[in-house]
């Protein structure tokens, strides 16, 4: 007996049905591959977020020194903020002040025209390092006077008299002409950041984890990278 087939109508109900069910999978394979970028996506940017910084992983602060080191998020955005000013000034070297973090967070190239004054001597074998006392604002290396087109300062105390001498120093490091300056300190500072460097508090704030009051970052430059607020902080 020859096999039956469906009559046309069915035919066509199955033929529908089938249809459905290939849409349905077609969907749904879809929003998979939808999901498996999206989750592909948010682990690269968590990725990016969450890699690593040697200097932070590798180096303790000293409380002996007042050292307090900024967050890694801050870290990434006043680097970019120095190679901000290095674009607009034309230049490329920086004198650090008492900001290791900050220095040793460039890359190796970067640093070739940086320099570093810091009191701790942990890095006193460390290319770029020059021990600095701020007490002695004035011994600053001949051959370091007047070579640098930006200063990036962040004292371990936030007294007037401490920042006048560091003022001292950061006008005896600037080239000619030169007055890029990138201070972070307390907003009761603000006047005398003013007067020492002309510099104005930016939108960003810095995240110093273990410090217990709020530092703002202050420049004497138009930073558009500093004119947004930092989205660690809650204010």
């Amino acid at each position: 007996m020859p096999p039956s087939f469906p009559e046309s109508e069915d035919t066509d109900v199955l033929l529908k049905e089938l249809k459905e069910i290939s849409n349905r999978y077609s969907s749904l394979n879809q929003s998979n591959q939808v999901t498996a970028k999206s989750s592909y996506e948010n682990k690269a940017k968590d990725k990016e977020l969450h890699t690593e910084n040697k200097f932070l992983d590798q180096t303790n602060e000293n409380s002996n020194l007042n050292q307090y080191w900024y967050s890694k998020t801050t870290i990434d955005t006043l680097c970019a903020a120095i190679r901000e000013s290095c674009a607009i000034s034309g230049g490329k070297r920086v004198a650090f002040l008492s900001t290791p973090s900050l220095f040793f967070s460039l890359s190796d190239d970067e640093r070739e025209s940086c320099a570093l004054f810091d009191f701790d001597r942990s890095w006193s074998n460390l290319p770029g390092y020059h021990f600095y006392d701020f007490n002695e604002p004035s011994c600053i290396a001949d051959y370091c006077r007047g070579k640098f087109d930006l200063v990036v300062i962040d004292p371990p105390f936030i007294s007037e008299s401490v920042w006048k001498l560091y003022a001292v120093s950061a006008k005896l490091l600037l080239k000619s002409g030169a007055s890029h300056v990138i201070a972070t300190t307390v907003d009761e500072n603000a006047h005398l950041m003013k007067s020492l460097f002309g510099c104005q508090p930016a939108l960003f704030r810095p995240s110093i984890p273990h410090l217990v009051y709020q530092y703002s970052a202050f420049v004497n430059f138009s930073c558009e990278i500093l004119a947004k607020k930092n989205i660690e902080l809650k204010d």
